[in-house]
């Protein structure tokens, strides 16, 4: 056997500023369009899925949780692009094409198909969340992972059922101090589509006008010239104005529809504008399409921002395996939602919190004492924080003021000993002596119980 000479090689003295800054190289960052979750955000997300919950729950959603990743051929004749860019690819056992799923409505139609729920008495109202992956271009607003709120009524014809998810929708963001506006357009059925189809692509043929477009848009042109009329870029929207109106060639039927939902947003009192642009970029959609605009300071709404969409969508089910069934569904964008409760301020506290109590002790035996305390006051409703780490008093009633606790309960010693609580109003400073049994009686005087609710 041949023996190998090893030499270790001289050790070299490293001073600390070189180790701070060898170390600092090696942090790794946040991928772009990406985004965490922390503090007030994660408030802001809490509160957002409270109230989704809360309102699928009061309309009649069922939940489900359906899987991140997901065959391609669910999409491939659905894109938004008409193309592959869009999709993160997965490799898979046995060869098999997945994709981290871009939206959530082909995932539900499968599962609602495999589970057999097309034989069950009809409609099926369904509601889901999680995160989406598309490749999009970065930019204010725009994520490479977000998270949707998803409802969907499969097997209802009927113009009632948008005009459920729509109210479902509307009252999402008017609870939650969100200013809307409603955008609202009718894309016919595949009759209607076709003859304007053939206008519109004329339309955009005209000299001058093609060169003016956007790369995307004269790649879709000829393929699906539709999706024109969804593109946001100032070139495209300003060569719009001029195209012809899809409104101008519905059939009855869909003249009839189309009406019948505006009626009913009438009747719920749901502001709209009537977009007759409003197409939506995904090629199962026929008839109603919707989208909600954020509102700002100034009272314009924001188009290239939309916090919400859907549609209907009634033959998408078949196209996947099933029967000929009618369905609509809509999509709640979280993150963009969320950016509009940090800009109303509406993130930094739950509804609830404003009738916060604190728990603040003085003391190893006072301690244990509070902690039970803490427990008896939460199990009975009230809204209680502690920070038992702390010995300070002074810290803790910084940190119940911070919270905007209405009342604080300090125990010390000599409250242990006593069996008694001293009281204090956050708002006045008055302190007063009670009796340990009889707190939760005093506190029903000063505070609002806070109400159980199961978070999303």
């Amino acid at each position: 056997m041949t023996k190998q000479k090893i030499t270790a090689s001289p050790l070299k003295e490293v001073s600390p500023a070189k180790r701070i800054e060898k170390k600092s190289a090696k942090a790794i960052s946040r991928l772009l369009g990406l985004k965490d979750y922390l503090g007030n955000d994660f408030l802001s997300w809490d509160l957002a899925m409270s109230k989704a919950w809360e309102l699928s729950r009061i309309f009649g959603f069922s939940p489900l949780r359906t899987p991140i990743i997901e065959d391609f051929s669910l999409y491939k004749k659905s894109t938004r692009k008409n193309s592959d860019k869009e999709f993160y690819f997965v490799d898979f056992e046995r060869g098999e094409k997945a994709v981290l799923r871009p939206e959530l409505t082909q995932g539900i139609v499968r599962t609602y198909l495999e589970n057999k729920m097309d034989e069950l008495p009809q409609p099926i109202r369904l509601a889901s969340v999680g995160p989406v992956f598309r490749q999009e271009k970065l930019q204010s607003g725009h994520y490479r992972e977000s998270n949707q709120f998803d409802l969907e009524i499969i097997g209802e014809k009927k113009p009632m059922a948008e005009a459920v998810l729509i109210n479902t929708a509307y009252r999402f963001f008017k609870e939650l101090g969100i200013n809307v506006q409603l955008q609202i357009n009718s894309l016919g059925d595949a009759e209607s589509r076709k003859e304007f189809n053939n206008k519109l692509l004329a339309f955009y043929r005209e000299r001058g006008r093609r060169s003016k477009l956007c790369n995307h848009c004269k790649k879709n042109l000829g393929k699906n010239s539709l999706a024109l009329l969804d593109c946001r870029e100032d070139s495209c929207t300003k060569i719009r104005e001029g195209a012809p109106q899809i409104a101008d060639y519905l059939s009855a039927a869909s003249r009839e529809h189309f009406g019948k939902v505006l009626e009913y947003l009438d009747e719920l009192g749901i502001p709209y504008n009537f977009n007759s642009y409003l197409v939506r970029g995904l090629s199962y959609y026929n008839d109603t399409v919707f989208e909600f605009w954020a509102v700002g300071n100034d009272g314009n709404a924001n188009g290239k921002l939309a916090l919400a969409g859907g549609g209907r969508y009634d033959s998408l089910v078949e196209n996947l395996g099933g029967k000929p069934t009618p369905a609509v569904g809509l999509a709640i964008g979280l993150e963009r939602s969320m950016t509009k409760l940090k800009e109303n301020n509406s993130f930094i506290t739950y509804p609830d919190e404003q009738e916060l109590v604190y728990v603040a002790q003085i003391g190893e035996q006072a301690k244990t004492k509070a902690l039970l305390l803490f427990e008896d006051l939460r199990t009975s409703g009230f809204n209680v924080r502690q920070s038992f780490s702390v010995d300070s008093l002074r810290t803790q009633l910084e940190e119940a003021n911070n919270l905007k606790a209405k009342v604080t309960l300090i125990l010390g010693k000599k409250e242990v000993m006593d069996e008694t609580i001293l009281m204090r109003d956050m708002d006045s400073g008055v302190q007063e002596i009670v009796a340990q049994k009889k707190i939760k009686e005093k506190l029903d005087k000063k505070i609002i119980r806070k109400v159980g609710v199961i978070h999303g």
